[in-house]
């Protein structure tokens, strides 16, 4: 089984051009089962005029599609025409699925949408897609802190938390003179350099960084690919069936966004689900 993660960057890439089809080509290529989407706006044109961006993908990508808002309608009957959040393309059936909203919010709301899929040995699967607060990691920790009350339901169970967690795993930097470097790459680029805590919190709920063997930078600031900050996090019973992960870094994932995509494969055999 293959799990993406991809930032698509509200369907504009470097020029403020549609990238649907960029996404397409990307994702295509990538050969996914699972893949979880951050920065959808839903509906958003497509080269079909019938059809949404993201159903235009789950159709051409022969997927089923999930969407999840990453805000709380304060009222059903008057939802905005657009709207921003997380998604799912899965090429199992999808059972269920369910858009959790994270507090606080202090920029832009933001959500967690948990999809369970069924997989071809009829085991089920729980997909968790977030994007987190991109200024301040103290609101991170506790977004981080409100999805956990969510996917607690699933501990101990195999299932997968993907997306944009907007921070870094301070694993990456194994001396301070690393850590320092990082720092000042920061710091050059007008970010204030903060402490990570996240990633350290969900590690010690039971996740495993699927990446951690090799790290490789997922996004950059308008000059060149620096910092890694898309993560897919793995459950505990996961871990020892992880066979690669890596960053998806060809040219059309780096004009399609100013994130590349991140696949880990799982084998999938033997999962011993109980739901």
């Amino acid at each position: 089984m293959k799990i993406l993660t991809y930032n698509i960057r509200n369907w504009q890439n470097h020029q403020g051009e549609s990238n649907v089809r960029q996404v397409l080509e990307v994702l295509r290529a990538a050969d996914t089962g699972l893949i979880g989407l951050n920065e959808v706006l839903h509906p958003h044109p497509s080269p079909d005029p019938d059809l949404p961006a993201l159903d235009f993908l789950a159709r051409e990508l022969g997927m089923e599609a999930a969407f999840g808002p990453a805000f709380q309608p304060r009222n059903a009957f008057h939802l905005p025409e657009v709207m921003s959040g997380n998604a799912l393309l899965s090429r199992y059936p999808i059972l269920a699925t369910a858009a959790h909203h994270l507090t606080p919010v202090v920029n832009n709301p933001r959500g967690l949408l948990e999809t369970r899929v069924l997989l071809p040995d009829h085991t089920p699967f729980t997909l968790y897609v977030t994007h987190l607060e991109p200024k301040r990691e103290d609101v991170r920790v506790e977004q981080a802190r409100a999805l956990l009350s969510w996917a607690v339901r699933d501990k101990g169970k195999p299932h997968a938390l993907v997306g944009d967690l907007n921070t870094y795993n301070p694993a990456d930097f194994p001396d301070e003179e690393a850590l320092a470097a990082f720092r000042a790459q920061a710091e050059a680029r007008g970010f204030t350099f903060f402490q990570a805590q996240v990633i350290p919190l969900l590690l010690k709920s039971g996740y495993v960084d699927a990446c951690a063997a090799h790290p490789y930078p997922t996004w950059d600031a308008e000059d060149e690919l620096w910092a890694r900050m898309d993560f897919i996090l793995l459950a505990e019973p996961l871990a020892g069936k992880l066979v690669t992960c890596q960053v998806i870094d060809s040219p059309a994932a780096r004009g399609a966004s100013d994130h590349l995509p991140v696949m880990a494969e799982v084998s999938c055999s033997k999962l011993n689900t109980d739901y």
